[in-house]
């Protein structure tokens, strides 16, 4: 049995159709469909059921493509344990993570300290929205994912991961928090409602999702009676610049008791007014051993979190 096949099986029950699977792999939708008839004439069992809104797997299927994961993931770690040892010393670190400063941070300190070990460094850090983070893990283009999400979506978030075939650990959790310049008409405060708020712009991504905090959003969706000023930016240097030389808050985590240079003009003022905390999960596939590079940076990634300045 082809093991390629058996990938692109697992990758059908993650996204559930046949045709956004063949898209994503970049195969025809005629060839994978192909190939499903072809390992389930070898296995004798049906793997999927069609549904009016794609396929879902058989009982029979769902068992399987159990225990195919589990032979994937063993094939990937006696390939990289003992067939990759010929290859020239290389440390490799992909990661799919929301806008963090924190990860980042641990991201350098993670590159000081492996930039003397071999001479070939691959380390990636993908900025991502929550949906194309778990796909990239999910599909093995990243290893780890960090994310994070709201107490108040947080059993949805952990059964999505679960229906991608996730692991999801949980690094930290914060208060909301207005990020606001040092020198903002609001700096200074213990703690503000929401309602001292809206004189001021709304600074967000283009792309947040994390819950209902980061209501205006959408480039599409702009509503005068919700906020009536919004700065919409698409990265984390450019919102950092604008809360920097405007009166405008990001609403996020608390990071004003780490050392992240870059953030050292911006002061965190938590609302007093909800319950919502955001946290902070890593992700990876289930039964993935995880290589000693990736666990390193979760070490330091656990350290940057856990170990204030």
């Amino acid at each position: 049995m082809d093991i390629q096949n058996l990938r692109y099986l697992v990758q059908i029950e993650q996204i559930g159709s046949i045709n956004r699977a063949a898209q994503s792999l970049y195969v025809s939708q005629s060839t994978l469909s192909r190939i499903l008839k072809e390992v389930e004439a070898q296995t004798g069992i049906t793997i999927f059921r069609r549904t009016n809104k794609g396929v879902i797997p058989t009982n029979d299927g769902a068992l399987f493509l159990t225990k195919v994961k589990k032979v994937l993931a063993d094939m990937e770690e006696l390939d990289s344990q003992y067939f990759s040892c010929q290859k020239t010393a290389e440390i490799t670190l992909l990661i799919a993570t929301q806008r963090c400063s924190v990860v980042v941070n641990a991201f350098v300190n993670f590159y000081h300290q492996k930039c003397n070990e071999a001479r070939l460094l691959n380390l990636v850090l993908q900025e991502e929205p929550t949906e194309n983070i778990l796909r990239l893990v999910a599909n093995r283009v990243c290893h780890l994912g960090i994310l994070h999400t709201t107490n108040d979506r947080e059993a949805d978030f952990l059964q999505m991961c679960r229906n991608l075939g996730l692991e999801s650990h949980l690094l930290d959790e914060s208060p909301v928090c207005a990020q606001v310049r040092c020198g903002h008409p609001l700096a200074g405060q213990v703690s503000i409602g929401s309602k001292a708020l809206e004189a001021y712009p709304h600074v967000t991504y283009s792309d947040e999702d994390i819950t209902k905090i980061n209501y205006c959003s959408d480039i599409f969706q702009y509503n005068q009676n919700v906020v009536e000023k919004r700065i919409i930016v698409q990265d984390r240097g450019t919102l950092l610049q604008v809360i920097g030389g405007t009166d405008g808050y990001y609403l996020g985590c608390d990071w004003s008791h780490y050392n992240l240079g870059v953030t050292q003009n911006i002061q965190y003022i938590p609302l007093n007014d909800t319950n919502l905390t955001i946290k902070t999960y890593w992700i990876q596939r289930e039964g993935y051993v995880l290589m000693p590079p990736e666990q390193s940076f979760i070490e330091i990634l656990r350290q940057s979190f856990h170990m204030p300045d």
